[in-house]
């Protein structure tokens, strides 16, 4: 299917230059933060586009994530303000109290604002046959602007799902992509029940084999064994629910836990975890990307209680990595998780604790392992850079012969 249509959009005779369609991916922080999915991705999809596109990524840093030789091959750096790196000003006592007003999340605008002319005056010299940006509604108004213009399409990823009862799925599709993607079926079914004309379809997220796998090295954590690894932001007000991992962890005195991630309430669930558990069997620690897969496999089971995850890259990557993982019992997990997992009701403290101990169990067995690693191939960044490079293909088809894409 790829071939037939890169054979339908690229010339029949073609000069030596290179005529593959021309895509660029926007997202002023990848590279900058590897903490976020969307920057990730932005990073991933750009690498495994390549075959198939010329790929710019508009970032405003080179990525300093071990992705390759060609590491940097698609990047182009351009001035900006980065959300990552407006955040720790939100917290000054001086300068947060003026940024916060500004909007729910100021750290978003000053990215907006900063990014929206460098990255523009770039589109319009340097034109493209497809827009995809990936950090939320700043690239978003950006992309509208320039297709505005231009007449590009505009392929985006919605991220968020369900987060926020919704609100910032109804406000991103204001912008009117002229495709997008989700996670679920479940949210694709809210797309088309609130825009019923708007394109639309499921592609996955997606995890990198090649680094996270079984076999490689590991690390000394400091803790007593088994090990049971949560990873997620320390924030009270997200959807992660740390505060239900400690809770259950609270009744396995025998296992210890690690909670790997930072953010403004880490002090808050140190406290809490401090006050349930024995301090030799806890640890806080922030991992780069890069230490991730050694982390991984350093512990026992992988495990997070969040609600209304848009997605949930870090349970493929603890797959990956051969752990078993118990999460919260809802579609989205289901479909990520498969039989790879327990799935429960981690509300029910007792009935989430059950899981933990049931789980550890489960890693012991012979061809758990086996069942885990099966389950993360499905979503092997070479197989959902397919799905998007067919779609991206077909979106630059039909603009070609001024046809709409039917939602899938």
């Amino acid at each position: 299917m790829i071939s037939s249509l890169l054979a339908s959009i690229l010339p029949k005779s073609s000069p030596q230059r290179d005529q593959r369609p021309r895509v660029a991916l926007i997202h002023p922080e990848a590279g900058v933060s590897s903490n976020g999915g969307s920057q990730l991705s932005a990073l991933e999809l750009a690498r495994h586009l390549q075959p198939y596109f010329q790929v710019t990524l508009l970032c405003s840093a080179k990525s300093t994530l071990p992705m390759g030789n060609d590491a940097n091959d698609f990047v182009k750096i351009l001035p900006a303000l980065p959300r990552g790196r407006v955040k720790p000003w939100l917290h000054h006592p001086i300068i947060g109290p003026m940024l916060r007003p500004l909007a729910k999340n100021p750290e978003i605008l000053i990215e907006l604002l900063s990014s929206f002319l460098p990255y523009f005056w770039y589109l319009m010299r340097h034109p493209v046959d497809l827009l995809y940006p990936n950090n939320g509604y700043a690239g978003l108004v950006l992309a509208n602007r320039v297709r505005a213009l231009t007449g590009t399409p505009v392929l985006y990823t919605e991220r968020a799902g369900r987060l926020a009862d919704g609100k910032i799925l109804q406000r991103d599709l204001g912008y009117q992509p002229d495709h997008m993607v989700v996670f679920d079926q479940d949210t694709l079914d809210i797309v088309h029940q609130s825009r019923p004309n708007q394109s639309a379809s499921i592609i996955p997220n997606g995890v990198d084999l090649s680094r996270f796998s079984p076999q490689g090295d590991k690390i000394n954590l400091g803790l007593p064994g088994p090990i049971v690894v949560c990873v997620g932001s320390l924030d009270k007000s997200n959807h992660k629910r740390i505060e239900l991992t400690i809770q259950a962890m609270a009744k396995l005195p025998e296992y210890s836990l690690l909670i790997c991630g930072d953010g403004p309430d880490r002090h808050y669930f140190q406290q809490m975890a401090y006050r349930y558990l024995a301090s030799e069997r806890i640890r806080f620690a922030a991992f780069g990307f890069e230490q991730m897969p050694a982390v991984y496999r350093s512990c026992d089971l992988f495990t997070l209680a969040s609600n209304n995850e848009p997605f949930g890259r870090v349970y493929l990557e603890a797959m990956a990595c051969g752990l078993p993982v118990v999460a919260t019992d809802d579609a989205m997990r289901r479909s990520i998780i498969g039989q790879a997992g327990l799935l429960c009701d981690v509300t029910d403290i007792d009935i989430y604790a059950h899981k933990i101990q049931h789980g550890l169990k489960l890693k012991t067995q012979l061809g758990w392992q086996t069942e885990a690693k099966k389950q993360a191939i499905k979503f092997s960044w070479i197989n959902v850079a397919e799905q998007y490079a067919e779609l991206m293909l077909q979106m630059i088809n039909d603009k070609a012969q001024g046809t709409v894409r039917d939602s899938v």
